[in-house]
């Protein structure tokens, strides 16, 4: 951790250390001092909390950003609150998915939020290791789950997208002015 003159000097460190320690909590491997049922899991809660701040992130600096759009149920979309809006972006370029607004709300108030503020999931809500390639948000009976293996790969890929970026994105967006303004 450093000092920062600039927002995105501080979000190519930031976001860094958010995706290694996302990576280390995914490929650790618990042992038997864990518990027989959790013999062989990762550290799968916060790491993907921490996945899901970085998506938040992402999206924080996309909001409001006229020429930014994304796909959901069929209509061009904008980024436009703060809320679960800015999960819109798992829709885009960055993330490569295709979810339906419910879904998107899912993953936010079910997954994000409980996990941040509470250390727990929604009843019959499921974070679990499956492959990389695999779908990140497969959906069952409606329910969205995480496989959190495959959220790490499409995360780390959204970021270095972003990252890539930020030169352009970040002054122009009204998170920066935002962070500014705080003092």
């Amino acid at each position: 951790m450093a000092v920062h003159g600039s927002t995105e000097s501080m979000l190519k460190e930031s976001l860094r250390e958010y995706l290694h320690v996302a990576e280390f909590c995914i490929k650790f491997r618990k042992d038997d001092t864990w518990g027989s049922n959790q013999l062989g899991g990762c550290l799968g809660y916060p790491g993907a909390a921490t996945m899901f701040c970085v998506v938040d992130a992402i999206g924080s600096y996309h909001r409001q950003l006229r020429s930014f759009k994304v796909l959901l149920d069929g209509s061009e979309r904008e980024i436009v609150n703060d809320s679960f809006h800015h999960f819109f972006i798992l829709n885009s370029d960055y993330y490569g998915q295709q979810l339906s607004e419910h879904v998107i709300r899912k993953l936010y108030e079910n997954y994000r939020n409980l996990l941040l503020h509470n250390a727990a999931l929604a009843i019959d809500h499921i974070l679990f290791l499956g492959e990389p390639d695999g779908p990140a948000f497969p959906v069952q009976n409606g329910k969205p789950h995480v496989n959190v293996s495959a959220f790490l790969r499409i995360t780390q890929r959204a970021a270095g997208k972003f990252l890539s970026h930020t030169e352009t994105i970040v002054p122009r967006s009204r998170q920066d002015k935002i962070n500014r303004l705080k003092k």
